[in-house]
């Protein structure tokens, strides 16, 4: 597993970091095949979070993600919405932590909106 260090951050901001080491002179060594998150409905994706990433989707524009390696061994990228970003930040969320994020369905909001409700734990 390669770990970061992020000792010389700002631990408010760990995504613009996390770009700011990838367009750096230094790379860490490439994951082995990195599946992606689906976001199943009480299939939660639980691990070691081993870095940020991020990429330009088409439609969405930027999409900030987290890569986890789960206790089998494999790496597996879930997209941050802003709740999700938010919650990681609260909890203060790093290199090296463990990671529990689950769809929980839809729910509304208060203002009647429905939206995908997430439970994020860092350890």
């Amino acid at each position: 597993m390669y770990i970061q260090d992020t000792d010389d951050t700002d631990d408010t901001n760990k995504f613009t970091y996390s770009k700011d080491i990838a367009d750096s002179e230094f790379q860490p060594p490439p994951l082995p095949e990195v599946l992606c998150w689906e976001h199943e409905l009480n299939k939660p994706l639980i691990g070691t979070i081993v870095t940020f990433s991020s990429f330009e989707h088409e439609q969405f524009g930027v999409q900030e993600t987290v890569i986890v390696e789960r206790e089998n061994g494999e790496f597996v990228s879930a997209i941050l919405n802003d709740y999700l970003q938010n919650a990681m930040m609260m909890q203060n969320g790093d290199i090296g932590d463990f990671i529990f994020i689950e769809n929980q369905g839809q729910a509304k909001s208060k203002n009647g909106n429905t939206y995908n409700k997430f439970e994020l734990v860092i350890r």
